[in-house]
């Protein structure tokens, strides 16, 4: 991504969508993963820091290494989370399933491999270690972040007029697709709420499939910059978040520090960033129960946007970067110590470098 304010651009390297060979999504990952391996040299770095299945590859080679710079493994979920998800709540498999058994494959090998794993929520961070057989004591949380120069309080009859929407209607936010579970629990519960409730759809693309069935109920934004999705926070009475699992979830503590309520699942890690103070909680995982509580919610006005706006400021941006840095510090200081500790002399007198695996 092109970014002239970015002081480390030239130190990116990319692998371009176009150049990939492989078809179908399984694939792709695979060979993303081996040609970020590929590009990576472990010898110029001090810490590698990987996030998602892409780092597989670069867990397996660097485990064949008997000197190199600690590897990070970043976790904003789980691929096997939502399968065990809905497996404890008698729904089957989710729809992605085959495609998240083979991200988890990859997953188990970062994590076993990495030397600090960084999971975004308590839930992720207990996924890890049940899932992928990594010790306790190498998991680490910490939330993801919002930048609250630009997710701030704003007045909701202002955004309503710069976005061009009637200043006493009722406005529900969604912020993503509909080809997701979530995004087909979403339109279940619009078919289930009144009429007179629009749905704002955040995303670039139109779903030919919801336009045909709920017509100018819902109002597809197109692309948002940051800024402007600030304004729908604030401009609409409630954010949906039907999803029934989350490793974290960004458009929540976005809304919230806009002072947009979010309707969720109580479930992780939802119910670890949204409190019955700052949002509202729903029990029971259907469609039915979902709608429910938006029409219940709308009937409080926005009552809760302070609460909201207050729990969002333990997701600042500054707070969670300096817990990464102070990660980065502590490898960086263990690893300090193993190599002056390594080059141990043998009864000859030479050097004899011996590898501290875990």
């Amino acid at each position: 991504m092109p970014d002239a304010e970015n002081p480390l651009a030239p130190c990116i390297m990319g692998v371009a969508p176009e150049s990939l060979r492989s078809r179908n999504s399984i694939d792709q990952f695979m060979e993303k993963s081996k040609r970020f391996s590929e590009l990576i040299d472990p010898s110029r770095y001090d810490i590698v820091h990987c996030h998602g299945q892409y780092g597989y590859h670069i867990a397996l080679r660097w485990a064949r290494l008997v000197r190199r710079p600690p590897l990070i493994s970043g976790f904003h979920l789980t691929a096997l989370g939502p399968i065990e998800r809905y497996k404890e709540l008698g729904l089957g498999e989710p729809d992605e399933a085959p495609i998240d058994r083979a991200v988890a494959f990859m997953e188990h090998a970062m994590g076993y491999f990495s030397d600090h794993c960084i999971a975004v929520s308590r839930g992720v961070a207990s996924e890890v270690v049940k899932f992928y057989d990594v010790p306790g004591d190498r998991v680490q949380v910490i939330a993801n972040w919002y930048d609250p120069r630009i997710f701030q309080e704003f007045d909701s009859q202002t955004a309503r007029g710069l976005l061009n929407l009637k200043a006493a209607a009722r406005y529900l936010l969604y912020v993503g697709h509909f080809n997701m579970s979530r995004g087909k629990i979403m339109a279940a519960a619009l078919r289930r709420l009144p009429n007179d409730i629009t749905l704002l759809v955040a995303h670039h693309e139109e779903d030919e499939a919801i336009v045909a069935e709920f017509g100018d109920r819902v109002r597809f934004t197109g692309h948002c910059t940051p800024q402007t999705l600030a304004l729908y926070y604030a401009a609409a009475d409630l954010l949906c978040f039907p999803s029934l699992y989350g490793g974290f979830g960004l458009v929540l503590v976005e809304a919230m520090a806009c002072g947009c309520a979010p309707v969720v699942f109580d479930y992780a890690a939802m119910n670890e960033l949204v409190t019955e103070d700052s949002g509202y909680l729903v029990v029971e995982p259907t469609a039915e129960a979902y709608s429910s509580v938006v029409e219940r919610a709308l009937s409080d006005g926005r009552k809760k946007a302070p609460a909201a706006r207050r729990r969002a400021q333990a997701f600042q941006m500054d707070l969670q970067i300096e817990a990464v840095v102070d990660l980065y510090c502590r490898l960086l200081r263990k690893a300090s110590r193993s190599s002056a500790s390594a080059a141990l002399p043998n009864q000859r007198g030479s050097s004899v470098y011996i590898h501290q695996g875990k």
